[in-house]
C-alpha cells in the first residue's frame, strides 16, 4: 500500500494543469485557525451576489506547491430576499455576481500546517440557479502564480454564500508572504479576491 507521502507526490505530478471534480454536499465552513488574513479583494468583470451550497471535492493537490486541498464547505449566509434587499436588486438587472470578502485563517503559519481559505460572494438573477466555478490559487506577493490549488464547479441559486476550503502546506514550503486568490465565475460574470498569509 502506498504511503501518504508517495500518494501526495504522485497526485502532485498528475495534478499539473488539471482541475479536480467532485460532488456537492451541505455543511458549514470548517475552521483552521484563529487569525484572519488581511483582505486584498479585487473584483473583476460583471459582478453580483450569489448563493453557494456546501461541496466536498475530496483530496486535491496544488500542482506546484504540493499543498494538499481538502473538502470545500459552503453555507448560505443570506437568503435570496435578504441579498436582494442588501444590494437594492431589481430583476431588470439580470445576473449579478458580487465579491464581498476573502480571508485566510490563520494569517501566520508554519510549513506543514493547515490554513483555511474563505470567500464570501452574492449571486442574484439566476432564474433558478447557474453553474458556478470556484478556483483557488497560491500567489507570491509579486503576483507570480505558485500553484492552482483547486478548481470546482457547482450549481448555485440566488443568495449570499460563504465558501471555505482547507489546505495543508507542504513541510518544505519556503518562508515568506503569500496570497490565496479565489476566483468565482459563471458563464456571464467573474470576480476574484485575495487574502494574505505569512509562512514563518
Amino acid at each position: 500500500m502506498l504511503s501518504m507521502k508517495r500518494v501526495a507526490a504522485l497526485a502532485a505530478a498528475l495534478a499539473i494543469g488539471v482541475g479536480m471534480s467532485g460532488c456537492e454536499t451541505t455543511g458549514g465552513a470548517a475552521g483552521a485557525g484563529a487569525g484572519i488574513g488581511a483582505l486584498a479583494g479585487a473584483v473583476i468583470g460583471h459582478q453580483s451576489g450569489h448563493a453557494l451550497e456546501g461541496a466536498a471535492i475530496g483530496a486535491a493537490v496544488g500542482a506546484a506547491s504540493g499543498a494538499v486541498a481538502h473538502d470545500i464547505r459552503s453555507k448560505r449566509a443570506r437568503s435570496e430576499q435578504e441579498t436582494a434587499e442588501a444590494y437594492n436588486y431589481q430583476p431588470s438587472q439580470g445576473e449579478t455576481l458580487r465579491f464581498e470578502g476573502a480571508e485566510v485563517m490563520p494569517a501566520s503559519v508554519r510549513p506543514g500546517e493547515m490554513i483555511e481559505s474563505r470567500v464570501t460572494y452574492a449571486l442574484l438573477g439566476t432564474g433558478g440557479g447557474v453553474q458556478v466555478t470556484e478556483t483557488r490559487r497560491m500567489m507570491g506577493q509579486d503576483g507570480r502564480l505558485i500553484a492552482e490549488l483547486s478548481s470546482e464547479g457547482f450549481t448555485r441559486g440566488d443568495g449570499t454564500w460563504v465558501s471555505s476550503q482547507n489546505f495543508r502546506l507542504p513541510n518544505n514550503q519556503a518562508p515568506g508572504s503569500y496570497q490565496i486568490e479565489t476566483e468565482v465565475r459563471t458563464a456571464k460574470s467573474r470576480i476574484s479576491g485575495r487574502a494574505n498569509v505569512f509562512v514563518e
